[in-house]
């Protein structure tokens, strides 16, 4: 993550459009803009600010311009000194003018620079300490037309577009180019910029577009051999441009080396991609800005050109932050001195604006096998309204990297809600002065320290380990709960401890805060009940922790029982098989009545009142138990003993007899032997005292005629049990039990 970026703030009177560094002096930044033609109340201005101070912008002159011409559209400082500094600007004439053919929109002012060494201030101290402003001299030096004049009826050609060559403190020699904006047929004009008032004998060529073309931007570096090359985009190409420092006007034409391909023929939509800006970062390598169709985005190309006459080939490719939609300006900066004859790696600083007010800074290191962006730092909502223009302080490395202070590059931006931020980078020697390596290499100034990961690969990094700490977490807690006993075993954690430390340490949770009452109450029942309540719980889970403890001491020893408990326990009938034997309510409710139906037969059922009016009373009763006889007189009324077993058979003969007495299914219905299907209730109609001897006995009643005379049949009660069976199957071929004897048991045969 990049370090906190100091920046400082500054809210002009006039909405701004153009701004750049002094090349020689960060200290100083030029600002211009305005209101336009025939605008009341907002006027047309450059403005000199003092940026010397980290967090602090001051105004050191004011430039007023002429309300009756246009505003400032572009800018640049073409020379400099110590006192005082010559600017380019572009302001067109006013609309008159226009018409009649004359619009003079390259300018060239001359601003003093307040003197060195005054207070803290920017002005000048009196008598008393109190601070003076400064008033600066400021002196417009020419104005001229380069532009061809156009043919269109309505004028509306400005100058759009103005770049100037790398400024180098050895040679005053610079070469600049304007473009045009709003022209039926776009135009580049190349020209020299070392003339303090340039005019249409500086220059140095001319780029005739298409019709109703324009450059979107242009860039200028120094080739080989005292070689100049341009390279400006429109909307969808890229062209290159050779001019000779020693040739007065060039007439060679530019070369196409890269166009944005076309989409699919069956693609969904047509748009293509857009250039918006470009830079050199070296004579063979151009840096591309390109919004995407339907502002989704913005990326940065690295296209390499191998050679003169051949075509550029994208080499890297960059998506910018997904908060920008679309990109609208570019600057870049080199952290060493420009030198063509040394290989030695360089690092360059870009600067992007995005149409979301958000400025991205990266840097790149060149030459290098394997080029790639680096994210420095991502700056969103800087200013209030939109960005119109950014640019970047000119770096002059110190001799000595050990001995200088500490080093800063400077970024400016500007917007139409009349705001100046100027962003204070701090730069870092590599490697080190006090490494090892220092003496190897010589050192340089970087803004990003070369092989320090990408914001993104330190994001992915710290979402590793956070997910590595969580992990081991959430595992050394679930051995610990597992021990304890708090859950079920997943990890078979309890193995991992010896007998005594898990004895230890596995002990069941129990509430630390349990003889603390909720409610507390004044009834001594409600005390009571609560007290036998905690003697009940405290009971309960110690006998579940003797319960526990036993049964865990029982597997551990693999005590004799557990395993047959293991056996049984699959042959138990599952919860499902058990709902299926029991039956369900719908069952139950099918054979007990309903509660309708007992209400329904309730009225039939007899009163209390009638069965006590038909049960006998209690006098009754006691009149009937008078006719009773007494215990004494049983004795008498009784037979004798001996009468009784004279008079019944011995029990011998009849358990042999049983088995030769027919069953009950054998015997014919005529059978006199067979009962007669009595109804229970008859029985119970008959006389409880068995007749005396003197009695004559009652006479069975007669048969009905409808039923059939029973034959009396006898049978020897000696006959065997095979023959009786033989006999029964011929008389009815029915089947009956046979009963025999064998030893102490009795079976059963069935016939």
């Amino acid at each position: 993550m990049a370090p906190p970026i100091a920046s400082a703030k500054a809210t002009l009177s006039y909405p701004l459009y153009a701004a750049d560094f002094d090349p020689h002096n960060s200290g100083f930044l030029l600002v211009g803009g305005g209101g336009g033609e025939g605008r009341s109340g907002v006027g047309n201005k450059i403005t000199l600010l003092n940026t010397s101070r980290k967090a602090e912008i001051s105004e050191v002159v004011d430039i007023d311009l002429s309300r009756d011409e246009d505003s400032v559209t572009t800018l640049a400082v073409a020379r400099s000194s110590e006192t005082s500094a010559t600017a380019l600007a572009g302001i067109n004439s006013s609309s008159a003018e226009q018409q009649a053919g004359r619009n003079e929109h390259l300018r060239a002012f001359r601003i003093s620079y307040p003197p060195k060494r005054r207070t803290a201030a920017d002005g000048q101290e009196n008598n008393n300490g109190e601070v003076l402003s400064y008033t600066g001299d400021t002196k417009a030096l020419g104005k001229a037309s380069l532009f061809a004049p156009s043919s269109a009826a309505k004028k509306e050609t400005y100058q759009r577009v103005l770049r100037l060559s790398r400024a180098r403190k050895d040679s005053p020699l610079r070469i600049g180019a304007v473009a045009t904006g709003l022209a039926p047929e776009g135009e580049i004009v190349v020209f020299d910029a070392s003339s303090s008032r340039p005019s249409e004998d500086d220059v140095r060529g001319r780029i005739r577009l298409g019709r109703k073309e324009e450059a979107g931007d242009i860039d200028i570096t120094e080739g080989r051999d005292g070689e100049y090359l341009i390279a400006y985009c429109t909307d969808y190409e890229v062209y290159l441009y050779g001019l000779q420092s020693t040739t007065k006007e060039s007439t060679t034409e530019p070369r196409f080396i890269y166009g944005t391909p076309h989409p699919d023929a069956f693609a969904k939509s047509k748009a293509r991609p857009t250039f918006r800006s470009l830079r050199f970062l070296t004579p063979n390598l151009i840096l591309l800005l390109q919004n995407l169709p339907g502002r989704t985005g913005a990326e940065l190309l690295l296209l390499d050109i191998p050679r003169a006459t051949s075509l550029g080939e994208i080499i890297l490719r960059k998506l910018l932050h997904k908060a920008i939609k679309s990109a609208s300006g570019l600057s870049t900066a080199l952290l060493a001195p420009f030198d063509l004859t040394t290989q030695d790696k360089k690092q360059h600083v870009i600067a992007i604006a995005g149409a979301d007010i958000s400025l991205s800074i990266l840097t790149i290191d060149l030459p290098s096998g394997r080029p790639r962006f680096t994210t420095h730092a991502f700056l969103p909502a800087v200013h209030p309204l939109q960005i119109t223009g950014l640019t970047l302080s000119t770096f002059h490395p110190p001799p000595n990297v050990s001995t200088a202070p500490p080093q800063y590059l400077k970024l400016a931006s500007i917007s139409m809600g009349s705001t100046v931020v100027v962003h204070t980078l701090p730069l870092s020697p590599y490697p080190p002065p006090t490494s090892k390596s220092a003496s190897k290499y010589p050192p340089r100034y970087v803004l990003t320290v070369p092989g320090r990961p990408s914001e993104s690969a330190q994001l992915g990094f710290s979402v590793l380990v956070s997910i590595i700490v969580v992990a081991l977490g959430a595992f050394f807690l679930q051995a610990w709960t597992e021990i304890r006993g708090g859950t079920p075993e997943y990890l078979g954690a309890k193995g991992w401890l010896s007998e005594r430390v898990h004895g230890w340490v596995a002990r069941p949770y129990m509430f630390e805060s349990v003889d603390t009452p909720i409610i507390t109450t004044k009834l001594p029942e409600v005390e009571n009940v609560r007290e036998r309540a905690m003697q009940m719980n405290a009971e309960v889970t110690d006998r579940a922790q003797m319960v526990r403890q036993a049964v865990e001491e029982a597997v551990r020893k693999g005590m004799p029982g557990v395993e047959d408990v293991r056996s049984v326990l699959p042959q138990m009938p599952s919860v499902e098989e058990l709902k299926q034997k029991v039956p369900s309510v719908a069952d139950v409710k099918r054979y007990v009545p309903a509660a309708e139906d007992i209400q329904n037969a309730m009225p039939a059922m007899p009163s209390v009142a009638d069965a006590k009016d038909k049960m006998p009373g209690l006098a009754d009763v006691k009149r009937a138990m008078q006719d009773l006889p007494s215990a004494s007189d049983l004795p008498t009324k009784l037979p004798p003993t001996d009468q009784l077993k004279h008079n019944l058979p011995n029990i011998h003969h009849v358990i042999d007899s049983l088995p030769n007495l027919p069953s009950a299914s054998a015997l014919p219905p005529t059978s006199p032997h067979r009962l007669p299907q009595t109804p229970f209730r008859h029985l119970l109609s008959l006389p409880r005292n068995p007749p005396s001897s003197s009695t004559t006995p009652t006479p069975p009643p007669p048969p009905s005629p409808s039923a059939p005379t029973p034959t009396p049949t006898t049978r020897p009660p000696t006959q065997s049990a095979g023959k009786s069976c033989r006999r029964a199957r011929r008389r009815g071929g029915g089947g009956g039990w046979c009963r025999r004897r064998s030893g102490r048991s009795r079976r059963g045969r069935r016939c």
